[in-house]
């Protein structure tokens, strides 16, 4: 792999999206501009997703297996130590696992972009406090329409924020993957997705499913099947669908625990709960009943490579 020094084109050849282009790309920032600091609660690193269990960690340690998701991610982009890559986290919260690859693998280039400043801000800020932000910049953007040429990109990921995409299929999204990836340059997504769309939900995830959405601001989830099939028409191939719904269940046990102690830190701080905060603890317990309901939802990491 080697890095395309002119990844970037000019703002006035290819603009970020503005906020239109995605409907709920306002609230997005909204939610996350209130909420977003909560995630310092579940991670001293900002990892904003969860975690990833094999054996031999300790399942007690859930910042080990936040970080772990993002070793299986580096893996499924089948990083090398040595390669000068290019990569580009699609929607990259605080820049975590930014910064674990770039931890890993010291010749990575690694661009972050996402619509919410303050991400950005702190981002940076604890890129520049790990001594790697001459590896890793933070962009404001939308993922949609990224500000790098065609076919530049070694590897591209979206961890929990392929769900902000339109539609089942996620095929905007899907799309500006294909345009920047080189030829054989490789993906992964890692996200709960619903395993078969039009089914008919049980009367309690008729209740949790819209909920979970509307309290995270999301659209609706990946469709799993749509979303393979949206891979497969923008010309990805060797796509690998790997449901490891046990593996995160042991860092989706701490739900329950990471709300009560987040509460319980506020009320004694005298500190009131935001609306979007007390969404985003809503949304968590939700994400806990869905994600036992394994007939309909599945956590999967894909991945695969640009034909």
């Amino acid at each position: 792999m080697d890095t395309n020094p002119n990844i970037f084109v000019s703002r006035s050849e290819r603009p970020f999206a503005d906020s239109r282009s995605l409907p709920a790309n306002e609230r997005v920032v909204e939610f996350y501009e209130e909420a977003g600091m909560d995630y310092g609660h579940w991670s001293k690193d900002f990892n904003m997703h969860l975690g990833f269990y094999r054996r031999g960690l300790n399942p007690f340690d859930r910042e080990k297996m936040l970080v772990q998701m993002n070793l299986e991610i580096a893996a499924r982009l089948q990083l090398k130590s040595n390669d000068k890559a290019f990569l580009i986290d699609l929607g990259c919260g605080f820049g975590a696992i930014a910064r674990t690859i770039a931890r890993n693998y010291s010749k990575a280039v690694i661009k972050g972009v996402t619509l919410v400043p303050s991400q950005v801000e702190t981002a940076s800020k604890l890129n520049a406090q790990a001594n790697l932000q001459e590896q890793i910049e933070i962009l404001k953007g939308d993922y949609i329409n990224l500000p790098f040429s065609d076919g530049t990109a070694d590897g591209v990921w979206a961890a929990e924020s392929a769900c902000y995409a339109r539609g089942a299929d996620k095929e905007d999204l899907i799309s500006e993957m294909a345009r920047v990836l080189k030829t054989g340059g490789r993906f992964a997504v890692a996200d709960c997705f619903i395993k078969r769309p039009g089914k008919e939900f049980n009367f309690l995830i008729k209740r949790c499913y819209p909920a979970a959405c509307k309290y995270w601001v999301l659209p609706e989830m990946p469709a799993l099947d749509p979303f393979v099939a949206a891979l497969k028409r923008k010309g990805f191939q060797d796509i690998k669908v790997e449901d490891i719904s046990w593996r995160i269940l042991p860092s989706l046990a701490y739900a329950p625990s990471a709300v009560l102690s987040f509460i319980l830190k506020k009320m004694i701080a005298g500190e009131r709960i935001k609306p979007h905060s007390f969404n985003n603890l809503k949304a968590s317990l939700l994400a806990l009943v869905l994600g036992l309901n394994r007939s309909k939802f599945s956590y999967c990491l894909i991945s695969g490579k640009r034909g």
